[in-house]
């Protein structure tokens, strides 16, 4: 079966364990996430939902992200965004409505490294730095566990909205390979690629995975035609413009991705060892430049020109420990170390103030995240006497290392070349510095910044009274460079019948500013009214900040309350309902940029007469989300090789900002707010209200088949010009797969994702940005409509 909703404490269950359960009987899998003392997924105090390996590739999904998407229905980040950027890429984890970087993401149980990119863009990951599932083979994946409940009382930093686990293969003697081919019914999004796994018997009990996957994933056109004046007036080329169809959509990326899985038991120790290593290359674009346009180099571009982004992707992981058990109870020491280093090059593009000696491609700088964690994890049961069942300790220290860089671009790729506009109407005025399309990082975004985190846990679990389980849980970290975090949470379960079960849970959470939000800079320059205007997206401690009233980051704070039910009336049959409400206080954003008359005096007046304006990260508003999760399963048991396995998944979410902090007061009188009507949308009603996903599985011997429905609800796209507000509709998808097992160690599947062929509604051509776009980045499943797979799987 493809989702169940499972409950599970936070478990403190080796990888080996976690493996071992395979998740081939979601009833009876151990789960890693919910708590320390490791329980079967229905018998947790918090919701968790489990995706098997097998059912994220039947999904014929181009990246995990998209195949979590169609499976999980808490789940929501925009699988097709138009790749206008290089964070467009990267593909994040959001959930029940929350930010992409209030989910921690962990692989075996031990954190995840997030990218170097930080999207200081728009759409819903705007300010975000998330941990990049596309560098994940869906091949290495046994299953993902999803806990549905904050846990920052037992893993720290980013689990506000829960914990995504990601269980790697551990298998021996044996491997497969698979090869996928897939295209839409336009034509284009082509989608080639080849992944697999290979595994080795290692001394004793051991075994070392290799898993890898390669992808070519072509562009998908999502725009319309370009009807705008083109050359300056009573120019006879207007006629037959030769680029009234530029690109705009999502572009084409390649990946290589490998990753590594291994462990042995040598003397009563159990050795592990994982690592990854990651290359991506993936092409953006920017939008037409208009021969008639001033950033345009007529002379280089005689009929405007389209800048286009290519981005480089680096990401490596190496981890290892022992896991040891004695008298004194169960031991694991562990360390790991990731790293991912974004490079970008902008071609097709001039800088304006360069004049006809303007490179048309730059390099505009390099991004740098690390992340070193070393932990040490205890448990043990004990017998009190006094309590009905043992009283189950688990206790641990932590320590991570954090650094993130800015490298500078090219010169030219944010210099200011001092020549003036070579022609046309404005010849002679300022022109436009930097590289169009992206600019490059300059001397002053440069820089690096690191931090140390220190912290430890401790978590109580037992049975107080017949049928009643209990658990505490406790955290507390020291960062160096904002102070000290403490945080709890309290469990409990409570067996009403042997078939009915009641479960709640409440707590605390927090989620550090990435050290991205902190490191992150940016000088954007522009023209107005033929006058240089720089604005700057400043370090939150930079004097520029400072000037126009920021203050130092400090963490997110956040109250988790989860109460439901778990009804399982037989083996064959599971149904769970939970209410659940997350209040955040001090929510990181990205300012509002900040411009007017007071703010150039102010800033002036700081010593920074060239900037005209400026953004910054700040603990903006205070938000409260609440919702509903519920899910269902019913195994349908037809024969001997029989089954048919029928699911259903519903999640509503609301999200409310309770308070939006006050503008500074140096700017008091201005006008000026940190969180627009723009910005205040895509906290509040970027998320579809209501997810809807029923599924039929059913296998026969050797064929099986796979029918799902998903619907979006309404969603709002909130515009800087308020009358362009636009209320998005449902949109229904549904998507249909089938296999045939040819002989023992062949398979062959095909299917069509969305059959019926749905859109999303279109943008409203006045709010289209660019003029070309025609469906909101917002939209869960983008404007690709109907695609097509065929899929060869060959085992040994």
């Amino acid at each position: 079966m493809t989702v169940a909703a499972l409950t599970a404490p936070l478990a403190l269950i080796s990888p080996a364990q976690a493996q071992s359960g395979a998740a081939a009987d979601e009833q009876d899998a151990i789960v890693v996430v919910g708590s320390r003392s490791g329980n079967k997924a229905l018998e947790s105090s918090a919701p968790v939902q489990l995706v098997s390996g097998e059912d994220l590739q039947a999904t014929g999904a181009r990246t995990l992200s998209e195949a979590l998407q169609r499976l999980v229905p808490s789940f929501n980040f925009p699988t097709s965004v138009p790749s206008s950027n290089a964070a467009s890429f990267v593909k994040g984890v959001s959930l029940r409505g929350l930010a992409a970087d209030e989910t921690l993401v962990l692989i075996n149980g031990k954190r995840r490294h997030a990218t170097a990119q930080l999207n200081a863009g728009s759409g819903v990951a705007k300010g975000a730095q998330t941990v990049d599932l596309n560098s994940i083979p869906l091949s290495a994946i046994e299953r993902v566990e999803v806990l549905l409940d904050g846990a920052s009382a037992q893993y720290g930093s980013d689990a506000i909205a829960g914990v995504v686990n990601i269980v790697l293969k551990k298998q021996a003697g044996h491997g497969n390979l698979a090869v996928q081919y897939g295209v839409n019914d336009k034509g284009d999004g082509e989608t080639k690629s080849i992944e697999g796994s290979i595994g080795a018997k290692l001394p004793g009990d051991g075994s070392v995975t290799l898993a890898f996957d390669v992808w070519d994933i072509g562009r998908t056109r999502l725009s319309g035609r370009d009807n705008r004046t083109m050359y300056f007036a009573g120019d006879p080329r207007e006629a037959n413009y030769p680029n009234r169809n530029w690109f705009y959509g999502s572009g084409a990326t390649k990946r290589e991705n490998l990753l590594l899985n291994a462990e042995s038991t040598v003397g009563g120790v159990t050795l592990y060892l994982s690592g990854s290593y990651g290359w991506r290359k993936d092409e953006g674009f920017g939008n037409l430049r208009q021969p008639s346009a001033d950033q345009t180099v007529r002379a280089l571009f005689p009929d405007g020109f389209q800048p286009f982004l290519r981005v480089h992707s680096r990401d490596a992981s190496i981890g290892g420990g022992a896991r040891w058990s004695g008298k004194a109870g169960d031991f694991d020491l562990g360390a790991n170390y990731g790293r991912n280093r974004v490079e970008s090059l902008v071609y097709n593009t001039n800088n304006a103030s360069l004049g006809t000696a303007s490179p048309t491609s730059f390099d505009t700088g390099d991004l740098l995240n690390e992340q070193a964690n070393v932990t040490f994890d205890w448990k043990r049961p004990f017998e009190t006497g006094f309590l009905r069942a043992p009283l189950n300790v688990a206790a641990g220290l932590a320590y991570r290392h954090e650094a993130y860089q800015v490298f500078e671009g090219d010169h030219g790729s944010w210099a200011n070349g001092g020549v003036p506009i070579l022609d046309g109407p404005n010849a002679g005025k300022v022109a436009t510095p930097a590289s169009q399309g992206f600019g490059g990082f300059s001397p002053d975004d440069a820089g690096r910044s690191t931090r140390d985190v220190v912290g430890g846990y401790l978590e109580l679990e037992t049975e107080l009274a017949k049928g009643l389980r209990v658990t505490a849980s406790g955290r507390v970290e020291h960062y160096s460079d904002f102070g000290t975090t403490a945080n709890a949470r309290l469990a409990l379960r409570y067996e009403v019948t042997p078939k009915l079960a009641w479960r709640g849970s409440a707590g605390t959470g927090y989620r550090a500013p990435s050290l991205g939000q902190s490191a992150y800079s940016r000088t954007i320059p522009n023209i107005t009214n033929g006058v240089l205007a720089t604005n700057k997206l400043a370090r939150v401690d930079s004097a520029v900040a400072r000037a126009l009233g920021a203050t130092p980051l400090k963490p997110e704070r956040a109250t988790n309350l989860s109460t439901g039910l778990v009804w399982t009336p037989s083996s064959d049959l599971s149904v769970t309902v939970d209410f659940y409400q997350t209040t955040i206080d001090d929510r990181i954003a990205l300012s509002e940029t900040l411009t007017g008359t007071l703010v150039r005096q102010v800033l002036t007046s700081a010593g920074f007469p060239t900037y005209s304006g400026a953004q910054y990260f700040t603990n903006a508003v205070d938000t409260r989300t609440r919702g509903i999760d519920a899910t269902a399963r019913y195994r349908w048991r037809l024969g001997q090789d029989q089954k048919l396995d029928l699911s259903a998944g519903f999640n509503l979410s609301d999200t409310r900002i309770t308070h939006i902090k006050a503008t500074p007061a140096v700017l008091a009188g201005s006008g000026l707010t940190l969180i627009g009507h723009e910005a205040r949308g895509l906290i509040e009603e970027w998320n579809p209200d209501t997810f809807v996903r029923l599924a039929a599985d059913y296998t026969n011997g050797g064929f099986d088949a796979h029918l799902s429905g998903t619907r979006y609800g309404t969603y709002w796209a909130r515009n800087a010009v308020v009358a362009y507000d636009q209320r998005f509709g449902p949109q229904e998808v549904v998507n249909l797969s089938a296999g045939y097992r040819l002989f023992a160690n062949a398979r062959v599947s095909a299917g069509i994702n969305n059959l019926l062929d749905s859109h999303p509604d279109q943008v409203l051509p006045a709010a289209r940005n660019p003029v070309v776009a025609l469906y909101s980045g917002l939209s869960p499943e983008g404007g690709a409509g109907r695609t097509y797979f065929a899929r060869l799987d060959l085992s040994f």
